[in-house]
């Protein structure tokens, strides 16, 4: 048997005098190869913590997710934008 994840997010944070200076946030199982969420990173940059949660609302934009036995397309963008919201509060120091 194998075991992967429906989807996977995998986020690194600069901190700068408590803002995020710059965040760089990577999906995988949202498209046929690994993907940047450039959406999320521009919408960080400079942003102070409490932006995070609105920020990874953009995890899925720019992936085309597929559908499969696993899950729905919009399940794996629900998925992605949960889980990098959670990515990126823990890559920024918070709970």
């Amino acid at each position: 048997a194998q075991s992967w994840a429906i989807v996977g997010v995998a986020a690194a944070v600069r901190r700068d005098n408590g803002s995020i200076a710059e965040a760089r946030v990577a999906l995988t199982n949202m498209g046929a190869t690994p993907v940047r969420a450039t959406g999320v990173e521009e919408a960080l940059g400079g942003a102070a913590l409490d932006a995070i949660a609105s920020a990874s609302e953009r995890a899925a934009e720019g992936a085309s997710p597929p559908s499969d036995l696993n899950g729905k397309a919009d399940y794996r963008e629900h998925l992605a934008r949960v889980l990098t919201r959670r990515a990126v509060t823990a890559a920024a120091g918070g709970s």
